[in-house]
This record gives C-alpha cells, sequence and structure tokens, in this order.
C-alpha cells in the first residue's frame, strides 16, 4: 500500500496520510481506504523528500525504469542490498518486518494519555477487526516504553541489536 502513495496523499499541514485507491493500485479493502498518523519522526524524513530539490512526481516512492513514472511493485532486492551493506544476509530484511515494527511501535503509544486500543491499531493497519493485531502483534516489542507518538530510536533497542548482531556474526565481541 505504501508504495501506491501519491505525494497528495501526505499532508504536512494535517499531519496525515491518506490510504486510498488510486490510478496505480487498488486496496485490499472497502475498511482499507484510512486516515493515519503522520508521526513526527516520519515527517522530518519526508518532508525534505518531498520538497527537497528533485521532488517526486505523482507517486511518493516512483520508479521510473521504464522511462516513465510507474509504482514499484517490490522492492525486496532494495532491501536485499540495504541488508548486506549493514552486514546482514540477504532476505534478512523483509516488506513484513515494517509493518510488524510499526505495529509492535504503535501498541506502546498512548491515546490522550491511555493506552492506545487495539482496535485504533487494526484500523489503522487496515484490519476488518481486532483479531489479527491480537494474534500477530500484540506479542512484539520487547522494548516496553509508552510514547505519545510512533517513533524507531535505536538506542532504544540497542542491547537487542548488539546480541542478535553477535549472534550473526557468531561472537559475543563488540561490532
Amino acid at each position: 500500500e505504501v508504495l501506491g502513495l501519491e505525494v497528495d496523499d501526505v499532508s504536512f499541514d494535517r499531519k496525515t496520510i491518506t490510504f486510498r485507491p488510486n490510478q496505480w493500485r487498488r486496496l485490499k479493502t472497502t475498511g482499507s481506504h484510512r486516515v493515519m498518523p503522520l508521526w513526527p519522526q516520519l515527517e522530518q524524513i519526508l518532508r525534505p523528500y518531498v520538497f527537497g530539490e528533485r521532488p517526486p512526481a505523482r507517486l511518493l516512492f516512483p520508479s521510473f525504469r521504464t522511462g516513465a513514472e510507474t509504482m514499484l511493485t517490490d522492492f525486496r532486492k532494495l532491501l536485499d542490498a540495504v541488508a548486506v551493506r549493514a552486514g546482514w544476509k540477504p532476505g534478512e530484511i523483509t516488506p513484513k518486518m515494517f509493518r510488524h515494527t510499526y505495529a509492535s511501535a504503535r501498541l506502546q503509544t498512548t491515546d490522550h494519555g491511555a493506552p492506545v486500543s487495539i482496535f485504533t491499531v487494526s484500523r489503522e493497519l487496515g484490519h476488518g477487526s481486532e483479531a489479527l493485531v491480537k494474534r500477530i502483534y500484540g506479542h512484539l516489542g520487547t522494548v516496553r516504553h509508552r510514547a505519545r507518538v510512533v517513533e524507531y530510536r535505536v538506542e532504544q533497542h540497542e542491547k537487542v541489536l548488539k546480541e542478535q548482531l553477535a549472534a550473526l556474526h557468531g561472537g559475543a565481541g563488540e561490532h
């Protein structure tokens, strides 16, 4: 769904991202049409990209491989290149990980001072019920913290990341 976002789907004024059907792609269900918060950390990344020297055309993340603007359909090879550059193996970073990371981070946020509801998270993910969020994402997130906004700070996950890197490289040394 993210690959089919148009620049106009991001509202920096309203701080929202709208997932809707468009000429590039359809949504899975009618319930998948939704408006989500544009979190501050994501806005910091998107703002210079959208308003920079070479802003995207119509699609937020276009491909011009054919010479014309088209929607990226598979970015696993790009993720493999990122993984290798970061010292991981191809296939160790998957598109599914982004959804899991968002869901687990979102479940740790507050909504008007109270823990965000599973109902809210399920709607943001485009699910028709809470069952999937409870079953798939509810157990994620070994780092327990409540925040007002979704953000991913490496510092919060540093210990787990170091352990994963040590296991990946076959030792417990510093990396």
